[in-house]
């Protein structure tokens, strides 16, 4: 077999059924090989840093690895920001990268750069280099299973010489690796059950511990566990932004993200337990959002978070799982004093009361009741989407993505693109700020070459809003953060996409419900100030 015949070979056994790519010169003899294979879609993208954010939606929407295939040289460094925010939060991004060949650096080589790898050594799972023809198939499947596996799913980049690719190329069978060492299932099955019988004289005595869930979480299993505890114990369940949707919000115990004001503030303040489990608890996603924790018992993948922003009384790694089934068992005949219904109407008082006073909760809440409530809804980093982000009830795991990673603001339209190609049966909402969508409307172009029925939500306020807030509340200094915009409508028109604007919730509502059809592209535009952020409130 040729090296571009091992990559196809590879990706049938893998079971990966769509690439993302943007081809050069150094991947045109893949780019053919894939082109007649009808098992296996190819989205092309009009730029790479977008390239890399649908296929981080693709991976957080449908829990699988996404492929990038990228060219050396600028298609390289342009995913630079996709690959930060996949590693920091977790998504599983496989880079294949086609290189020029080494041996002739320094002759001025088209996109020559020496050792290119080293620009993503501080937030990359594992660099693979393939040298010999006889390492590809070996090195590829070895990049998959880092991918996933050993603790935190997250980026991996295989570096493949375009020579390689019309190569005859052996492929040898890998034996023995990626296997556990001996003894290791008997070591973490002892971990386990000392966490469990510490855990369970820490809880002796304890009136009101709550359940606090992360992306981890996403998972069938987890979310049925989930529902046990706390809905068998009366325990409340908080999540992080990443953990909305570990179970639906309409259950009794679901009181939504911690970092919201109101009941969660109570829940937490109230409790003498927090048991967190796959969540990293990042200063950014709850300390600085004014979260306090006292006693604390802390369940993750590793302990790369475990005590760096809340100290943990004890803390287990490894399966978080096993770990639910242990606390499921322990709290099976507990009763604790926690009065759900009492909460739960007082979140729904409150959230009544935040509708009439608060533009941001207003205008989400509409969007939460015109659009289906298996809807995957899309966030960057704006004004509505911090409001969602708090507030927006969520009903099914992976349908609510936002990039809690490094935070890019250029996110949501590329991302859901993704997300809808991962799950095409489900409707898509991307909810994009003026300020970050409009650097990816050239995927507007891509939405249109492939068909993809996605609704975009654009909101309008002429601003980079939150910087706005924070200039005027920080440095008395308004206006330095406007935005010149364009039609986004005409815009959206040129390329073929239905699209309309309007300036009010009431027409905003009319628009998604006579105008929007989930099977279709459409663009809405909505012209407002939402002025402040939830955390002003």
């Amino acid at each position: 077999m040729q090296g571009k015949q091992v990559i196809r070979a590879f990706f049938h056994e893998a079971g990966i059924s769509h690439i993302f790519q943007l081809p050069g010169l150094h991947t045109l003899a893949l780019n053919a090989e894939l082109f007649c294979d009808q098992s296996i879609k190819t989205i092309t993208a009009r730029h790479e840093t977008n390239l890399a954010f649908m296929a981080d939606g693709y991976a957080r929407a449908s829990g699988k690895p996404a492929v990038i295939l990228i060219t050396p040289g600028p298609g390289l460094g342009n995913i630079v920001s996709g690959c930060m925010e996949a590693y920091c939060d977790d998504v599983p991004l496989f880079i294949i990268h086609i290189d020029t060949d080494r041996k002739d650096t320094g002759k001025g080589i088209l996109h020559e750069l020496e050792a290119p790898e080293n620009i993503f050594r501080h937030f990359i799972k594992a660099v693979f280099r393939v040298e010999k023809p006889a390492s590809l198939n070996a090195s590829l499947k070895q990049a998959l299973r880092t991918c996933l596996e050993g603790g935190r799913p997250g980026p991996v980049l295989v570096s493949i010489p375009y020579s390689l690719l019309d190569r005859e190329t052996p492929t040898p069978a890998l034996s023995g690796q990626g296997q556990h060492p001996a003894g290791s299932e008997q070591t973490d099955a002892g971990r386990l059950q000392t966490f469990l019988g510490n855990l369970e004289r820490i809880l002796d005595g304890r009136r009101r511990p709550v359940l606090l869930g992360g992306k981890a979480l996403m998972g069938e299993r987890t979310g049925e566990l989930v529902g046990e505890i706390c809905g068998r114990a009366g325990i409340p369940f908080l999540t992080s932004t990443g953990g909305k949707g570990v179970v639906s919000d309409r259950n009794l115990f679901s009181l939504g993200n911690i970092i919201a004001k109101g009941v969660a503030r109570e829940i937490i303040e109230s409790a003498d337990l927090v048991i967190a489990a796959g969540t990293r608890l990042r200063d950014v996603d709850a300390k600085r959002r004014g979260v306090r924790i006292k006693d604390l018992v802390h369940i993750d993948i590793d302990d790369r978070w475990i005590g760096k922003n809340y100290p943990a009384m004890i803390h287990f790694t490894g399966d978080i799982g096993a770990a639910l089934e242990g606390l499921s068992g322990i709290v099976r005949e507990r009763a604790f004093s926690w009065d759900l219904t009492r909460l739960k109407n007082k979140q729904t008082s409150e959230m009544a009361s935040l509708k009439k006073s608060a533009g941001g909760y207003a205008l989400i809440d509409l969007l939460r009741g015109i659009v289906p409530d298996t809807t995957t809804i899309v966030c960057d980093l704006n004004m509505p989407s911090y409001w969602a982000e708090y507030y927006l009830p969520v009903y099914f795991q992976r349908s609510f993505l936002m990039p809690r990673g490094i935070s890019p603001i250029f996110y949501s339209l590329a991302a859901a693109l993704g997300a809808k190609t991962a799950r095409p049966d489900l409707p898509c909402l991307a909810v994009c700020g003026d300020g970050g969508g409009l650097p990816q409307m050239a995927e507007l172009a891509t939405i249109m070459k492939y068909n993809i029925p996605l609704v975009i939500f654009v909101h309008n306020n002429s601003a980079f809003s939150i910087l706005e807030d924070a200039m005027q509340s920080r440095h008395q200094i308004t206006g330095s953060m406007e935005l010149t915009n364009p039609d986004f409508v005409k815009l959206a028109r040129a390329f073929g996409i239905k699209a309309k604007r309007t300036r009010t919730l009431r027409g905003l509502r009319d628009i998604f419900l006579h105008d929007v059809h989930w099977d279709e592209p459409f663009l809405v535009e909505f012209v407002d100030r939402v002025s402040s952020p939830p955390w002003n409130r």
